[in-house]
């Protein structure tokens, strides 16, 4: 008997299925949780700004800010809140990517952190002492990244091989694993002698001009409109597709979003469009903007799709949109992930176009995303109230024009179900 011909769904989910342990590869997610640890250290380091640029008039000038308005040395301690939390992200990075990394090699984390710390100064800003500090900030981003995994990897591929310190039994923990790791440890510090000062190659130098090249690339409209449809369609075949894309685009949104910082800190315009709090623009509501759906959904003939309105309209409302994304369902439904990916390209298209002509201010302040959208980006805007009413056409003009043909025509196919279910 022939073998059956697979259906597009079937096709791409046997795909998915072999690309799926790329996605949770340990280095790439440990390099995604490493990212997503540091979160509350970015909204404790922004919360300086939004005391700072709290706005007291609807003028762009300095007297309408809240800074001008307190004492100088309030002002200034606040500022250094800011620079310690930001001034120092990459060293930050090296510690929890490093730490992801350990744990998913089966190590205890303590000394491979500390040798990704000591490999990151070492290797990045070996003049730190001499006060001549460097790559510490968004600038050390991939340097930080690479040193953290590769000093994790060698450490642990001589603990796993064996090649280490033994004591004797009755030696205490803390002692033996302390003398464990001199082997490693000595063979990373050495390592990266060899590589920066004997071979004289600047590892941080050629990684900053690598990132320097590559996060404008990864920060153009195209680019942003493909990651955030692929993102879409990710979803439409049951893979998380924020995480996913997030594996390889956060450490261009995090350089972006802290370019942006450090330039309202200076006094400056922010200019990068493309960080990871502008897809909140994209995704208000959710990946796909279904609140509308919800809405349209709670209004049904069908009862089935009633429920699953009333069940996703109030998570929806804090961007939490699972219960619509699997029980409409979304997911290998073309009736509705075809508006799922077109609305996410038209959301990605109007608010950088917006942005990018200057009808809203670029994002520069983290907040949680589970804030409504309207006030989300409020907040992230820096207090532009545009940003209010480009949230409002994101989350429901657009998609609630787009998501009306579909609701119907899946309303339709439903209720041709449930009637055929009672007939039975």
């Amino acid at each position: 008997m022939p073998e059956k011909k697979k259906n597009w769904a079937d096709a791409l989910t046997g795909f998915m299925e072999k690309l799926a342990p790329v996605f949770d590869q340990p280095i790439l997610a440990s390099i995604r949780d490493g990212f997503v640890a540091l979160m509350p250290l970015i909204i404790i380091g922004a919360i300086p700004l939004v005391l700072l640029q709290f706005p007291l008039c609807f003028e762009d000038v300095g007297e309408c800010y809240l800074e001008s308005r307190l004492p100088g040395n309030v002002v200034d301690s606040l500022w250094t809140l800011f620079d310690i939390c930001f001034g120092l992200f990459s060293l930050y990075l090296a510690i929890s990517v490093s730490y992801a990394l350990a744990r998913r090699r089966g190590l205890d984390p303590l000394m491979p952190v500390f040798f990704s710390v000591f490999s990151y100064i070492f290797v990045a800003t070996p003049g730190l002492l001499g006060g001549e500090a460097q790559y510490l900030d968004g600038t050390g981003l991939f340097t930080s990244i690479v040193i953290s995994v590769i000093t994790v990897e060698v450490f642990n591929f001589f603990t796993k091989k064996g090649f280490t310190v033994k004591m004797p039994d009755g030696v205490p923990p803390a002692i033996a694993a302390a003398f464990a790791a001199l082997i490693p440890g000595a063979v990373i510090a050495f390592g990266w002698w060899i590589i920066r000062f004997l071979l004289g190659f600047d590892l941080a130098d050629g990684l900053f001009k690598v990132l320097s090249a590559v996060v404008p690339a990864a920060s153009t409209y195209a680019a942003a409109a493909i990651a955030e449809t692929i993102h879409a369609f990710l979803w439409t075949l049951g893979i998380h597709g924020d995480l996913t894309i997030g594996i390889a685009l956060q450490p261009v949104w995090q350089a972006n979003f802290l370019a942006n910082a450090e330039a309202v800190a200076a006094g400056l315009k922010p200019t990068a469009i493309y960080t990871e709090q502008f897809r909140s623009f994209v995704v208000p509501g959710g990946s796909g903007a279904t609140l509308p759906l919800a809405i349209y959904f709670i209004r049904s003939k069908s009862e089935r799709l009633r429920r699953v309105g009333w069940l996703g309209i109030w998570p929806g409302i804090f961007n939490i949109n699972e219960p619509i994304t699997f029980g409409a369902p979304v997911i290998f439904n073309p009736i509705l992930a075809i508006p799922f990916i077109l609305i996410t390209f038209l959301n990605t298209t109007v608010a950088y176009l917006a942005t990018q002509v200057g009808l809203v201010n670029p994002t520069y302040i983290p907040a949680p995303w589970t804030l409504p959208s309207p006030i989300l980006m409020f907040l992230e805007t820096g207090y532009d109230w545009r940003a209010i009413i480009l949230a409002l056409i994101t989350e429901f003009v657009i998609p609630g024009i787009i998501w009306y043909p579909a609701f119907k025509a899946w309303e339709k196919e439903v209720l041709t179900k449930e009637e055929a279910a009672v007939k039975k």
